[in-house]
């Protein structure tokens, strides 16, 4: 399949949908004019060591430029060309950047103005807001210098040292904050998690990394040792490689490859993809860290791990099932930012002297939010991981079959649902974890059996009308599931020091591929969620050799699989389904 052809396939049913809803004439966003009281200051440029300059727009308060007040600075960083603002015409037909007209999205619009590149800070939020907001373009990029690459340990060091030159500047007051959606989170990773041997930026005091990655490979590339062939390739064709600032052999020459080829390239987790993959460990300051139940194909996993794993003695939390767009920009989401950046950059008292570490968000459908609280840590105290059993007649049960069965489906199309009905009000907040015992089986006797097997799996809500409850998903979904994971037999051994029983990660290191007549035990990761169940509605368990709830743009690689997949469970097969339940609140 041509990568033109694979792009199409993936891009269609989005590009399909903005044609017939007219989005691509009226973008599903809502832009105002600049504060009048903003300078705009284009193409700054911020030299490096390396003997290239990277470039920044850097928006003021005229007010306090005249008064010579320095700022304490809101800062971030990406590939995309800080130039493609409405405010320079940079935009198609003047208008916001050109994803709010192919890209759906979901619980709302969002709200930002002329000088607001995709997926920035405002300046029209936070310049009144007492800051000077920096918006820098990253290594070979638009218009700065310097090797281009991406998700490099070269991009973070560009970043820690531009940070520096922000903070020695007249017009800041030495107190750098790092905030921004998706690659400018993840440029926050990048940025903060200092190698050890470097030095940290004094200037840098917190961050605020909303919904990003923070492991390519086991995030996005080949989750479950499945290879995503949709969205790197629609990524970099739309919104990075068109910025590069280098040639493509430049590009590739650093790199090795264009992504969409890069897990042909690197089929396993090698070194490639580890540099790749920030030591988010060496994080200690401040990090108020936005986590989506929503975004189950992309950020999902990566930001619960960058919680996790940073060692930030001050760091919050919060999680949300709604739009990512809309909620980064909502007024209440600005509020809570500007507070933290207070505290942190302003030393001023705030909410965050006693707020408590973890905002939990359970919703029991699309639309409708049970709870919002905070809670003291992540994963939940007092988690109850409970075991639901495959059984026969599609059940799933709180006991184990004490005889050995099996069932199976069409390795190519097929699918076995298992449904679970809860007896009482129940809330499921939590890493989800599939354990099945597979067999790769041939059709025919004379046939030679498969070697391998892929298993996409779903959960799902069922309500007292047996009609399936639907969720917000990844961009702009508003009817994906409660979770969902993949996982593929000849990549089961798992990582013992990445992996907890409730969180499987796949060791991903060779192929070890099935033998005739094997029966193997596959743990699978499914994406956090935080859902609210009321007594008699069920949870459904769907396995499939495809993936059937599709999420526009990740296409998920299934042509490994055939035959039949057989699913052994009771006896000596413990397959069930590893489910965190929590007390509801009052």
């Amino acid at each position: 399949m041509s990568n033109t052809f694979q792009t199409l396939k993936a891009a269609w049913p989005v590009l399909e949908r903005a044609l017939a809803s007219g989005q691509v004439l009226n973008p599903q966003c809502n832009m105002v004019p600049a504060d009048p009281d903003i300078e705009a200051m284009y193409n700054v440029e911020i030299p490096l060591n390396e003997g290239f300059s990277l470039t920044a727009n850097i928006f003021r308060s005229k007010v306090r430029s005249a008064a010579h007040v320095p700022d304490p600075v809101v800062m971030c960083a990406h590939p995309y060309d800080n130039r493609k603002i409405a405010a320079l015409e940079g935009t198609p037909f003047g208008g916001p950047p050109q994803q709010y007209r192919l890209l759906p999205q979901s619980g709302g619009t969002p709200t930002f103005s002329t000088l607001t590149s995709w997926e920035s800070p405002d300046p029209n939020f936070w310049v009144p807001a007492g800051y000077t907001l920096v918006n820098l373009n990253l290594p070979g990029f638009a218009n700065s210098g310097g090797p281009a690459s991406v998700l490099s340990r070269h991009q973070g060091q560009s970043y820690r040292e531009a940070i520096t030159w922000v903070g020695n500047q007249n017009w800041c007051d030495g107190h750098v904050g790092l905030c921004g959606v998706s690659f400018l989170c993840i440029s926050q990773y990048l940025a903060a998690a200092t190698p050890v041997g470097e030095t940290a930026p004094e200037a840098l005091k917190c961050i605020i990394p909303w919904e990003g990655i923070s492991d390519i490979y086991r995030d996005l590339a080949c989750r479950g040792g499945v290879e995503d062939i949709g969205f790197l390739d629609f990524w970099w064709k739309t919104e990075v490689s068109e910025a590069l600032n280098v040639s493509m052999e430049e590009y590739i020459a650093v790199e090795g490859g264009i992504p969409l080829d890069a897990v042909k390239a690197h089929p396993f987790y090698d070194d490639y993809w580890k540099a790749k993959a920030p030591p988010l460990e060496n994080i200690t300051v401040p990090m108020l860290l936005c986590a989506s139940f929503s975004d189950h194909e992309l950020h999902t996993f990566g930001s619960f791990r960058a919680f996790e794993k940073a060692q930030s003695t001050q760091k919050w939390l919060y999680t949300h099932r709604s739009g990512k767009w809309t909620e980064f920009y909502k007024p209440e989401v600005l509020a809570l930012q500007k507070d933290f950046m207070d505290q942190f950059l302003k030393g001023k008292s705030t909410q965050f002297d006693d707020l408590k570490p973890v905002r939990i968000e359970t919703r029991s459908r699309v639309d409708e939010v049970k709870t919002v609280r905070w809670e003291p840590s992540w994963p939940l105290e007092g988690t109850k991981y409970v075991k639901l059993h495959l059984q026969d007649q599609a059940k799933l049960s709180d006991e184990p079959a004490s005889n050995a069965s099996e069932a199976s489906y069409d390795g190519t199309t097929g699918t076995l649902e298992f449904d679970y009905q809860f007896a009482s009000d129940t809330e499921i907040t939590g890493y989800l974890k599939l354990r099945v015992w597979v067999e790769a089986r041939a059709v025919e006797a004379q046939h030679t059996s498969p070697k391998d097997l892929i298993v996409c799996c779903f959960v799902d809500k069922i309500d007292h009308k047996n009609n399936v409850v639907r969720f917000y998903g990844s961009v702009g979904q508003d009817k994906d599931v409660v979770s969902r994971g993949y996982g593929r037999a000849s990549r089961r051994m798992l990582d013992a020091v990445a992996s907890r029983d409730f969180n499987p990660v796949p060791l991903c290191a060779s192929d070890e591929f099935l033998k005739p007549k094997e029966v193997v035990p596959l743990d699978i990761a499914l994406c956090p969620t935080s859902t609210f169940f009321h007594a008699g509605e069920k949870l459904r368990l769907t396995l499939s050799a495809r993936d059937i709830v599709h999420a526009p743009i990740f296409r998920k690689d299934t042509s490994a699989n055939s035959g039949r997949h057989v699913l052994h469970f009771g006896g000596a097969y413990d397959s069930h389904l590893m489910i965190p339940m929590v007390e509801p609140p009052n």
